[in-house]
């Protein structure tokens, strides 16, 4: 009985640890982290359309990908956490799967098969783990690639059920393959597993034979996808310039196609476990994330060279003995890494570790692993030395993994204050409102993955593909969608299968970058304020105050199910509250607004801010309020001194006043050195 529980024990012991290391990895900080990139676009078509929607919303470049959307979207509601849970599960899963193909493959190499897995678990060169829709999907469809792997060794192991577990590989390839050209490469790993199952032949030439004659079953799915890839489907977004290009300049072309092979096997396969070593400086002991990672290393790295020292020793292995193993795994990595790149490498498109390009890395994972793991095994000489390097590459890599998550979590804080404020300031929104911007404070966000949550936010009972809003960069709009900064041009864009169409003259612009407030540009306020760029004071002509609705039957808030409560009013809150009000001139509300703000502390970290509060104590007969805050305000920011002049004339001209209102005035004038009117 003791046996058999110890039995049970060992058969489990390695998932449960993936496990572990892998909610260490990515699951400390899910609770915090949200929807990024085309997570967004995804999900919404989800609430949009319903799971049956994503037929024709994938239609026009991954229409095999549907069912799989499909199955996960009407499985989980539209809760950021809970697809942080799949893609943390998805991708133990796969790890659990490549772990048990590998020990069908070494049936004497099952602690070599664990340390390749464990590696996968972490691997720190893609970082793109928090967008959790679109990677949970993109996991699951590497495990389907992984379990074809392990089901053909299966046939091979057992040629009774030869056609069986054929069958079975040929059909989770297929479910992989047809969904995403990602893992097309890793097609030459599969002839190499073949290449080590059939050992045991006369001659090379015997071997090679059978090897391409096992082959065949798996090439009748990769010629079947071609066909329908290349000459029926074709190329609907990235294209193959690779041969175009190559025919005009061959010299050229093929010393960069090599170039960039070899860059993107370095990066992907070494520099992505090295550049995550680093020795902590003392201002990482200043900063409280970084005291929370370098805890998590220093406890990661005894706990796993335990286990994997003690818990998963060397079986029929001797200390000092130089393995086979190792020499193997590292063919395999160099394999893969050579051969996975190509679907990346004949569209130009480079495989990098930063993002967006570090999403290619999902291909070059397992080479990475191969290479990392076969290196270590055949090089290092006693299996203390193994476990404790391997030790010291997985904790580190986890900590890099929780620095990554970290700057999500980050992003997300921001994009949800964005979301508030801008509902806020504008609680209604006329249909065919279009929301520029430029210089936008986020890495993990396109236009495109904003114009979801706007339509969220704003629509949320719309349920057809005509969306009444558009969210657009204006750098990377103008000269495409976006013709040029008139009103009355025309705005037709499609959102995957949804179209919005409007015109420039039902447009706002806005900006925003922490710590100041998001503003809405007014043409007629946004004169001479120093924050504002370049490019977007141009865009302000196109700026409509008229497609707020200011008092909204049902006020727009952003779906509480994704963005969570509205969070505590603090500066902001009152600022766009102030600036709603001055829109419809209620000054009496403005000072209303100053005062709560100012009763609870609340202070701007941007000096225009004030602004809005000067011309309201001016409009309310507080003319010493008003230019004492014109003073503060040019004490914040001497670059806004043309701007709070000509206010001040402004509100001279239109605001009745008396001569103690000239007094305070000129005061105000002679300190901040406006010129003489």
């Amino acid at each position: 009985m003791a046996i058999k529980l110890q039995n049970i024990v060992k058969q489990y012991l390695t998932p449960l640890a993936l496990l572990i290391i892998s909610f260490i990895s990515f699951g400390l900080l899910i609770p915090s982290l949200g929807f990024y990139w085309d997570d967004f676009p995804m999900i919404w078509f989800g609430h949009l359309l319903g799971p049956t929607g994503y037929l024709e919303t994938l239609s026009s470049d991954r229409p095999f990908l549907a069912g799989i959307y499909f199955i996960t979207t009407s499985l989980l509601n539209t809760s950021p956490l809970s697809w942080q849970i799949l893609g943390i599960l998805s991708r133990w899963i796969t790890a659990v799967i490549l772990w048990w193909s590998l020990r069908k493959l070494w049936p004497q190499n099952h602690h070599q098969a664990a340390w390749v897995a464990f590696l996968f678990a972490i691997y720190p060169g893609f970082k793109q783990q928090p967008i959790s829709v679109i990677y949970s999907n993109g996991f699951l469809l590497l495990a389907f690639y992984f379990l074809s792997w392990g089901l053909m060794i299966m046939a091979h192991r057992n040629p009774r059920h030869f056609w069986k577990y054929t069958i079975a590989a040929m059909l989770s390839s297929a479910i992989c393959t047809f969904s995403t050209e990602y893992y097309v490469g890793l097609e030459a790993v599969r002839l190499a597993f073949l290449w080590i199952l059939i050992e045991k032949q006369e001659t090379h030439q015997q071997r090679i034979s059978l090897t391409i004659k096992s082959y065949l079953p798996y090439g009748i799915v990769m010629i079947a996808f071609l066909i329908w890839r290349v000459l029926i489907f074709k190329f609907p977004t990235y294209q193959p310039t690779l041969i175009e290009d190559t025919v005009k300049n061959p010299p050229l072309e093929i010393l960069t196609l090599f170039n960039n092979i070899l860059q993107s096997v370095f990066d992907s396969g070494w520099l992505a476990w090295i550049s995550t070593f680093r020795f902590p400086k003392l201002s990482d002991f200043e900063v409280r994330s970084s005291i929370f990672v370098w805890v998590i290393i220093f406890i990661s790295i005894p706990a796993i060279w335990h286990f994997l020292y003690r818990l998963l020793p060397v079986e029929n292995q001797q200390e000092n003995s130089k393995d086979f193993w190792g020499k193997q795994a590292v063919v395999l990595g160099i394999i893969a890494l050579v051969s996975c790149g190509w679907p990346f490498w004949i569209t130009n498109l480079p495989v990098q570790l930063h993002f967006p390009y570090d999403r290619f890395t999902l291909a070059f994972m397992v080479g990475s692993c191969f290479l990392i793991v076969g290196l270590i095994d055949w090089v290092i000489h006693y299996h203390w030395q193994k476990t404790l390097i391997l030790a010291l590459f997985i904790s580190m890599a986890i900590g890099a993994n929780i620095e990554n998550a970290n700057s999500y979590r980050r992003e997300w804080m921001v994009l949800k204050d964005f979301f508030w404020q801008l509902t806020w300031r504008a609680p209604g929104l006329k249909n065919g409102t279009s929301v520029f911007t430029k210089n936008f404070p986020l890495t993990y966000y396109s236009d495109n993955s904003l114009t979801a949550p706007l339509n969220w936010t704003y629509a949320p009972e719309n349920h057809s593909t005509s969306i009444p809003y558009l969210f657009g960069f204006t750098d990377v709009r103008l000269g495409a969608n976006l013709k040029e900064f008139q009103n009355d041009v025309t705005i037709r864009q499609h959102y995957r299968n949804a179209l919005f169409e409007s015109t420039t003259s039902h447009s706002l612009v806005v900006f925003y970058s922490q710590p100041g407030c998001l503003k809405v540009l007014d043409p007629d306020q946004s004169r001479d304020v120093s924050v504002f760029p370049t490019d977007l004071k141009e865009a302000k002509s196109i700026s409509h105050l008229s497609q707020i609705i200011t008092s909204p039957v049902n006020p727009a808030v952003p779906p509480a199910e994704v963005f969570g409560d509205e969070p505590a009013h603090q500066w902001c809150y009152y600022y766009q509250k102030a600036e709603l009000a001055r829109q419809v001139n209620d000054w009496e509300k403005v000072i209303e607004l100053e005062k709560e703000a100012l009763n609870k502390r609340y202070l701007p970290q941007e000096a225009s801010e004030w602004l809005v509060f000067m011309e309201a104590n001016a409009h309310t007969g507080d003319w010493h309020r008003s230019m004492e805050i014109a003073s503060l305000t040019y004490s914040m920011s001497k670059d806004l001194q043309k701007k709070i002049c000509t206010t001040i004339t402004s509100l001279e001209e239109q605001v009745p006043h008396d001569s103690n209102a000239d007094q305070y005035i000129k005061k105000a004038r002679n300190k901040i050195q406006c010129p003489s009117k």
